[in-house]
């Protein structure tokens, strides 16, 4: 009898265990970038690196479908801001697209 309560406590603990989140890996925020908010772009999750003389702003993202591999991506100031601006335009343009017409052989349509 007493095993059994042990077994049942164990298996209760297992699923508790089981059922937590994993660790929020950190934030990062869409945050114009230039010279005057570099404070708040670190707050923000940037990381500040000069290189030759360049100053280069790095985010940190987790690798898709992984908790533990880690992809970090170093660019400019105006690079962050035109690959945001880019992405925003793709968006508009996928949400603007029509979807071609449904395939069907009886309304005349050729496959």
């Amino acid at each position: 009898m007493r095993t059994r309560l042990v077994l049942v406590f164990l298996m209760a603990a297992t699923l508790a265990a089981c059922a937590t989140k994993p660790a929020a890996s950190p934030v990062t925020r869409d945050v114009p970038l230039d010279a005057s908010n570099l404070a708040e772009a670190q707050a923000a999750g940037y990381k500040i690196v000069n290189e030759k003389g360049k100053t280069l702003l790095c985010r940190k993202e987790p690798k898709v479908g992984s908790h533990v591999q880690f992809t970090t991506t170093c660019l400019t100031a105006q690079e962050w801001e035109q690959l945001a601006k880019d992405n925003r335009n793709n968006v508009d343009q996928m949400s603007h697209r029509v979807p071609p017409p449904a395939c069907s052989r009886a309304g005349g349509l050729s496959c």
